[in-house]
C-alpha cells in the first residue's frame, strides 16, 4: 500500500438498493392502515326450562279411592287429571305399581267356597281393573281412547313406558274402572282388602 492512500469498504449499488426497499417497506406497515370491521356477540344468556307434573291440581300425594262395604257388582270408577304445567313438553309413564293384599281373617261363606289361605286375600284376583288414558275426555271408553291396561287387578305390571305426549300447559285424563262381575269365587274375596299404588312420571323424552 501506497504511503498517504486510505481504501473504503463500501457497499454495492445493488446491496444499497435493496437496504432502502426493505427500509420503505417496513415504514409503510408501520404506518399504513389495511379495511377492517368489528362485529359484536355480547350478552349469550342460557335459562333452563322445566317439567312440572301437577296431579288434580296438586303436587302432593292424590288418594282416589277410598271404598268400602265392596261387593260383586260395584264399579268403582274414577279419574286423575294430570297437567304439563312446566315450559317443556314431557312424556307421561306409570311407575312403581303395586298391589297389596289382605286376607282379615276367614269368616264362614269364604271357608265353605274353599278358601284356605290365611295371610292372602282373594279379592286382587277376583276385581279387574280397566286402566286407560281418556283422550277426548267424554267419559266412558269409547273409540279413541288409549287402554293401558284390562285384567284382574293382580296381574298389572310393575311399569308402563307409555310415553304419552302431555305438551306444555296442557294435561290428559287418566281413568280407573274397577268391575267386580259375578264370579263363581265371589265369597271367597269377602271382608278381603287390596291396595293400589302408583307413581305418575313425566319425562323430558321417552324411554326414560
Amino acid at each position: 500500500m501506497k504511503k498517504g492512500t486510505k481504501r473504503f469498504l463500501g457497499i454495492g449499488g445493488g446491496a444499497l438498493a435493496l437496504i432502502l426497499v426493505m427500509v420503505m417497506m417496513l415504514g409503510a406497515l408501520g404506518t399504513g392502515a389495511w379495511f377492517s370491521d368489528n362485529e359484536t356477540s355480547n350478552g349469550n344468556a342460557f335459562t333452563a326450562g322445566s317439567l312440572d307434573l301437577n296431579v288434580d291440581g296438586n303436587n302432593t300425594n292424590v288418594v282416589k279411592f277410598t271404598v268400602t262395604g265392596m261387593r260383586p257388582g260395584n264399579q268403582p270408577t274414577s279419574s286423575w287429571t294430570l297437567a304439563n304445567v312446566g315450559s317443556m313438553n314431557g312424556y307421561l309413564d306409570l311407575e312403581n305399581i303395586t298391589v297389596t293384599n289382605s286376607e282379615n281373617g276367614r269368616i264362614e261363606p269364604e271357608i265353605e267356597v274353599g278358601d284356605t289361605s290365611d295371610g292372602v286375600g282373594e279379592l286382587q284376583d277376583i276385581v279387574n281393573l280397566r286402566l286407560y288414558i281418556d283422550v277426548d275426555k267424554a267419559g266412558g271408553y269409547s273409540a279413541g281412547d288409549i287402554m293401558i291396561y284390562n285384567g284382574p287387578t293382580g296381574n298389572i305390571a310393575g311399569n308402563y313406558d307409555q310415553n304419552q305426549l302431555i305438551a306444555a300447559g296442557s294435561d290428559v285424563r287418566l281413568v280407573a274402572v274397577f268391575d267386580w262381575w259375578n264370579t263363581a269365587n265371589d265369597n271367597q274375596a269377602m271382608t278381603d282388602g287390596m291396595t293400589l299404588n302408583m307413581t305418575f312420571e313425566l319425562a323430558q323424552t321417552t324411554g326414560q
